[in-house]
């Protein structure tokens, strides 16, 4: 199945928009996912281009006697900020070495401050996006979701944790929500003195508002969590972003009777993007859709 792609250029932020060709009717709503990458990759990177595939494949199945569609999706792909179209230094992506010249000394504060930047982002897409897309009000959008894989899963979380209008469904694949307090916290045992010193002499500003830090617990309001559709996705033999540093969150993150939790964690599978991953996430927007 060939998509349509539109691209577009929303206040310098270049957008790509994956339809299906059958997305034409005025009249049917339309729900917009939001995909993001990961580290060091694009909007181009196959785990992106295959995974918005796979969920058009799952969601716009030819099927005799069908029932017809109510709601149509559409999914918006842009880069992260020091990424892609968006890269101003290839180095402040990298992580702690300890080697001296390929050491990023900023790794953890450069890693939240690109999560968040795509959180926000996607807020100011939500705010802009349509009239760019439809000028005259031809469609319209009625929700929106958000998704991603590793650095897109991070960015994902903030945006679920901070209420954003982006997060009535959240698709995280091989992510932590607690990833940059566990590089402060694991510098000590993994590095040398010289770059323990700067990383552990006080606590961040930025490690208050990592997701952990938010009362995922609770039942009621003070919970941003609650109401949510969260999807989980990970590899059991991932070594990268280990399931084990996201298990005690995601376990006794409580999303109300409103919400949804549903985690995979696929065994055999690392720090990867799988066919069964992504048409569990095509199952999930299904979900979404009906």
């Amino acid at each position: 199945m060939d998509l349509s792609k539109k691209t577009l250029v929303v206040g310098g932020l270049v957008v790509d928009v994956y339809s299906h060709p059958s997305v034409t009717d005025p009249n049917i709503p339309i729900h917009a996912l939001f995909f993001l990458h990961g580290r060091y990759g694009s909007t181009q990177h196959r785990d992106v281009v295959t995974t918005v595939k796979a969920i058009f494949d799952v969601n716009y199945k030819s099927a005799d006697g069908a029932s017809p569609r109510t709601k149509d999706l559409i999914i918006i792909a842009f880069d992260h900020r020091n990424h892609g179209t968006r890269l101003v230094n290839q180095h402040h992506n990298s992580r702690w070495r300890e080697n001296p010249v390929k050491n990023n000394d900023q790794h953890a504060a450069d890693m939240y401050a690109n999560q968040t930047g795509s959180a926000q982002d996607v807020s100011f897409l939500i705010d802009h996006l349509p009239s760019f897309l439809y000028p005259s009000g031809e469609r319209t959008i009625v929700e929106w979701g958000m998704g991603g894989v590793s650095l897109g899963g991070h960015s994902t979380w903030i945006a679920l944790s901070r209420g954003t209008h982006s997060s009535s469904i959240g698709i995280l694949i091989y992510k932590s929500p607690i990833s940059c307090q566990s590089l402060v916290l694991n510098v000590v045992r993994k590095y040398p003195s010289s770059l323990r010193t700067t990383q552990t002499r006080s606590e961040p500003t930025w490690m208050r508002m990592i997701p952990l830090r938010f009362p995922y617990r609770a039942k009621d309001q003070s919970n941003p969590f609650l109401g949510r559709k969260i999807l989980v996705l990970s590899g059991a033999k991932d070594t990268t972003v280990p399931w084990v540093a996201s298990a005690e969150f995601v376990e006794n993150l409580e999303v109300g009777e409103g919400g949804i939790k549903r985690v995979v964690l696929e065994e055999g599978a690392g720090h990867e993007c799988t066919p069964h991953m992504q048409r569990e996430a095509g199952a999930f927007v299904k979900e979404w859709l009906n």
